[in-house]
């Protein structure tokens, strides 16, 4: 499954050289399609690592096991690296463990300068990064190269007594982050943002079955010496305001504009169906898969260095997801796609909402799995009727973050669909999303995805296998009107 010796190119960013991976051919990785039905965990396999993968149209270009850990549920990226966060894994009943401290805990600092051999160089263990989970972003520019890591907030019992810690690193050399300060967080935050132009951090407060919660800002325009801005609500055009649960968001390109996946609020907002029906109770109506969806926010005030910012909410879309929004163009119009995450069958799955109108947004599409139809559901299970289908059982397709291999021209949609794996989507007809390729190593595959423009190549990471690098088959780019990196004609 390797591939012949890699090489690394170079790119110059203002006055950082930053490594990015362009390999040579890559050797083809023969389709092992899965069985069953599309994105099916037969019962024999659920929760194991397979000893070949299961997969169709893509080629394995290199892989790494992390030092052998569990727990890599969620990955950012700068120039030629990965980092990989830890903290918790996916027990075999589905539920959450948080994992001990080790010597491969924390965020794994990983080269990918050759694809073909991701190396490790070591472990960022300090107090944001220990347990970072899922709290993890980076952000890299001519004028900037930052990681952001913060414990994983918001769920009980997973951060411990060093809950909310914030740790900010300088990463021009990718492989070596440079720690520049820690700071904590007045609320512990379940996910974290770093603003396009690199001078602040958001991160969400959610707290989805009261719908309380907010989005709190740091101002890292400093690295050595952040400054907390405060905690805010959702502002009404009638100025007053309302707590509200969100849990991750995305930057419009000039921060005008930010895309938030809200479970619930507490406001009297237009989409009455952000409330929970019994606040404080766990229930599905608040965190299942049309659950909540996405609040549209004018950030200017925060762009442009205002006095008194409020975030202006402008728009809502009930039901399109809120778990992790990502923008996307398709045909010169603007998408946000998003979904819930986990869950009973039939899981989870994206939904495509043009943000043409932003007052109006509508959904128009979404990409379901075979195993994300009712019909196709097993008998309920013990565990998935005692909690009212929040926790599935090992082996559910339901999908958790969202990303696209281009956000100004989408072409493809990458979805971990956790035990179903990476599913590739062509997403060119957003009323019509069909999949192209799939790659399913057994465990959960839950982190963000990258797709490198240059080679075509796509990181991702998965719960126990690991990091992985993979590629679109050349003859299946060619069908698809992609053009193929020159090395691989």
């Amino acid at each position: 499954m390797m591939t012949l010796k890699a090489l690394g190119s170079v790119l110059l960013v203002g006055c950082a050289a930053i490594s990015l991976p362009v390999s040579q051919a890559v050797a083809a990785t023969a389709d092992r399609p899965e069985p069953g039905k599309q994105g099916e965990t037969v019962e024999a396999e659920a929760g194991k690592v397979l000893a070949t993968p299961y997969s169709s149209g893509v080629n394995v270009v290199g892989h790494s096991d992390i030092g052998g850990r569990t727990g890599n549920l969620a990955m950012a990226w700068s120039g030629a690296c990965a980092y990989v966060a830890s903290g918790m894994t996916i027990k075999p009943d589905g539920q959450l463990l948080k994992l001990p401290v080790d010597a491969t805990s924390g965020v794994a600092v990983i080269d990918v300068s050759n694809p073909a051999a991701p190396k490790t160089v070591r472990y960022l263990q300090d107090k944001g990064a220990i347990y970072a989970t899922e709290t993890l972003n980076a952000s890299t520019t001519k004028d900037h190269a930052i990681l952001a890591a913060s414990t994983y907030g918001g769920v009980s019992g997973m951060g411990g007594p060093d809950e909310g810690w914030l740790s900010i690193y300088d990463v021009h050399a990718c492989a070596d982050p440079k720690l520049k300060s820690e700071i904590k967080w007045p609320e512990p935050v379940h996910t974290i943002t770093i603003s396009p132009d690199g001078r602040f951090v958001y991160g969400t407060v959610l707290n989805p079955f009261t719908g309380a919660g907010g989005i709190q800002i740091m101002d890292i325009s400093n690295p050595s010496s952040p400054r907390f801005v405060g905690k805010f609500e959702a502002t009404r055009p009638d100025g007053t305001s309302f707590p509200f649960a969100p849990h991750e968001l995305v930057f419009s390109p000039d921060a005008s504009r930010i895309y938030v996946g809200v479970t619930t609020s507490q406001g009297a907002d237009a989409e009455h169906e952000f409330r929970n029906p019994k606040p404080g109770v766990p229930s599905p109506a608040a965190v299942g898969q049309d659950a909540g969806g996405l609040f549209i926010f004018d950030n200017s005030d925060f762009a442009q260095g205002r006095a008194d910012p409020k975030l202006r909410l402008i728009g809502a879309a009930a039901h399109a997801g809120w778990h992790s929004p990502a923008r996307a163009r398709i045909g010169g119009v603007p998408y946000i796609v998003n979904a819930g995450e986990l869950g009973a069958c039939p899981g989870a799955w994206p939904r495509i909402t043009s943000i043409a109108d932003e007052k109006n947004p509508k959904i128009v599409g979404e990409f379901r799995l075979a195993m994300n139809r009712q019909e196709n559901c097993p008998t309920p299970s013990t565990m998935e009727k005692a909690t009212g289908g929040i926790v599935g059982r090992v082996g559910t397709a339901a999908t958790h973050f969202q990303d696209v291999d281009d956000a100004d021209n989408t072409r493809l949609g990458l979805f971990p669909f956790m035990y179903a794996g990476l599913r590739i989507v062509d997403l060119r007809n957003p009323a019509d999303p069909r999949e192209i390729a799939y790659f399913k190593p057994g465990d959960p595959c839950m982190s963000h995805v990258r797709y490198v423009g240059e080679s075509g190549q796509i990181w991702f990471a998965c719960n126990a296998s690991g990091f992985y690098v993979i590629e679109l088959k050349p003859e299946l780019r060619k069908s698809l009107g992609l053009a193929v990196p020159r090395r691989a004609r």
